[in-house]
């Protein structure tokens, strides 16, 4: 082997994987971040029929024993839902778009109901998936 094509075959490489290393960092501004874990103890889960609001969730205990988590962003345009315990509905600020407890569409533009979130039963709460 000649010291031409030794030249070449290693710049030749190494632009390769210089190209495949570029390709895998732009590819990564483009896939979801993984989401965050948060633990909730089980003595701040809500009662029977009431609501806990967090800064990006709401945990609904339902009056036959059901726990749900919701996302507190609207489906709409992402503004942060509110939660309204006179008329035990979530609204939203931005356009008015109402849900019930169970995060089902009432009413607004919003195209569905609140996002459900992803959460797991721990021996001292529950551990709850926030999306990235």
């Amino acid at each position: 082997m000649q010291r031409r094509e030794l030249f070449r075959m290693t710049i030749g490489a190494g632009a390769l994987g210089l190209l495949g290393v570029m390709g895998l960092r732009l590819a990564s501004h483009f896939l979801p971040p993984p989401p965050r874990k948060l633990l909730i103890k089980e003595r701040d889960l809500p009662a029977n029929g009431k609501v806990k609001v967090g800064e990006e969730y709401f945990l609904v205990r339902l009056n036959d024993g059901r726990l749900l988590a919701l996302s507190r962003r609207c489906p709409h345009l992402g503004c942060t839902v509110n939660y309204q315990p006179s008329g035990q509905v979530f609204l939203c600020p931005c356009h008015q778009s109402r849900f019930a407890l169970t995060g089902a569409y009432l009413a607004g533009p919003a195209p569905r109901g609140l996002y459900a979130l992803k959460w797991k039963k721990t021996e001292g709460g529950l551990i709850l998936e926030i999306p990235g």
